[in-house]
């Protein structure tokens, strides 16, 4: 009796390395969202906090509205810049997930194609342990019947 062997057991191995590729791409990609929004965060309590300050110090010189007003115009390019890259990083978790979504099908495909070659193999070995029980079977009866005519004979 021969063991199961896929015969695509090599690809199916391929696109199983491929789907944790992809998962792992899409998981660095979710990361760096994360990220993005952990300082866009930052960055508006930062804003926050010297409108705060400025506020609550009562008459401020110009020297400091000048240096506030510089510092907000920087914070909000950082804003604009990090909003590109937001945008930007959500494109690529979308496409990502269309690749994710291919390498899933295209292992699953070869998973089922293993699955079904399995179960037709159990049962062709099944139907050829049981063709050989019933020879040996026949085989017992046939001589048992020329034992039992030649004892008669006898």
């Amino acid at each position: 009796m021969k063991a199961f062997r896929f015969p695509l057991q090599r690809v199916l191995e391929w696109r199983s390395l491929q789907l944790r590729v992809e998962e792992e791409k899409l998981a660095a990609l979710q990361q760096q969202l994360t990220s993005l929004l952990q300082l866009r965060e930052k960055l508006a309590a930062a804003r926050n906090r010297s409108e705060s300050h400025l506020f609550a110090s009562g008459a401020a010189a110009g020297s400091e509205l000048q240096s506030w007003a510089l510092y907000q115009a920087r914070l909000a390019k950082q804003q604009e810049l990090l909003k590109v890259q937001l945008a930007q990083c959500e494109k690529l978790i979308v496409e990502q997930r269309q690749r994710l979504l291919k390498a899933r099908t295209d292992h699953r495909v070869l998973e089922q194609l293993k699955e079904r070659r399995l179960r037709q193999w159990v049962y062709l070995n099944d139907r050829e342990v049981e063709d050989t029980a019933n020879e040996v079977y026949l085989a017992k009866w046939t001589r048992e019947d020329l034992e039992n005519k030649s004892a008669e004979l006898a």
